[in-house]
């Protein structure tokens, strides 16, 4: 199944993401520094291998509902 997420990158922020559910190994949430160094996010990290990590702004309850929903 795949989802779509809100790209979180800083160069590609807003963007769509479509990631493929049953590569997902791991869904995690931080709050990281903005280049800016006075803001900080809360990002999502879905690591997907061999294809690496994706940051996106749902959350890992809101990227459940949307694998659970299907």
């Amino acid at each position: 199944m795949f989802i779509t997420l809100t790209n979180a990158k800083n160069d590609l922020k807003g963007n769509a993401v479509i990631l493929n559910t049953d590569m997902i190994v791991s869904i995690f949430q931080d709050s990281v520094v903005d280049t800016d160094k006075t803001t900080i996010t809360q990002k999502t990290y879905v690591y997907c291998p061999p294809h690496g990590t994706w940051e996106v702004t749902e959350s890992p309850t809101q990227i459940l509902a949307l694998i659970d929903k299907e």
